[in-house]
């Protein structure tokens, strides 16, 4: 995510890079419950790890693109953020991301058992979102 200015005059506060590094360096893991979910907006930009343990092909669905913008504070068009999903199930049931309203989705976006998924998800606009698959 791009580090925007505290002020028109481009000077960035200690404080404000502070909240930055942070905030790019925290990772909390969340434990999805094995059912098709909605990923919250929060939750994309915060905890950027989820791990679920399917018992049959699940979905997880992003937050709308809306959403995202709208919990980006003091972000603007090219802020990214990063997520992974970690599937735990030992041989079958794919987790497969499927893109809220006006998140679109570039690459595969099927996470097999056993293995993970890290997508970059980039503010196209005000209202749109892609999420592509690293």
């Amino acid at each position: 995510m791009p580090l925007k200015p505290n002020s028109d005059s481009g000077t960035i506060t200690r404080k404000r890079l502070e909240d930055y590094i942070t905030a790019s360096e925290k990772v909390v893991e969340v434990e999805v419950a094995d059912a098709a979910a909605t990923l919250t907006a929060a939750q994309l930009l915060e905890s950027k790890l989820f791990t679920q343990t399917p018992t049959a092909a699940r979905t997880l669905t992003t937050a709308t693109a809306a959403l995202i913008v709208a919990a980006l504070v003091d972000e603007s068009t090219g802020t990214s953020f990063e997520f992974t999903i970690v599937n735990k199930a030992a041989a079958t049931h794919a987790i497969t991301l499927a893109g809220g309203t006006s998140v679109t989705l570039v690459g595969s976006a099927t996470v097999s058992a056993a293995t993970s998924g890290t997508f970059v998800g980039v503010v196209q606009s005000d209202s749109t979102v892609k999420v592509y698959r690293k």
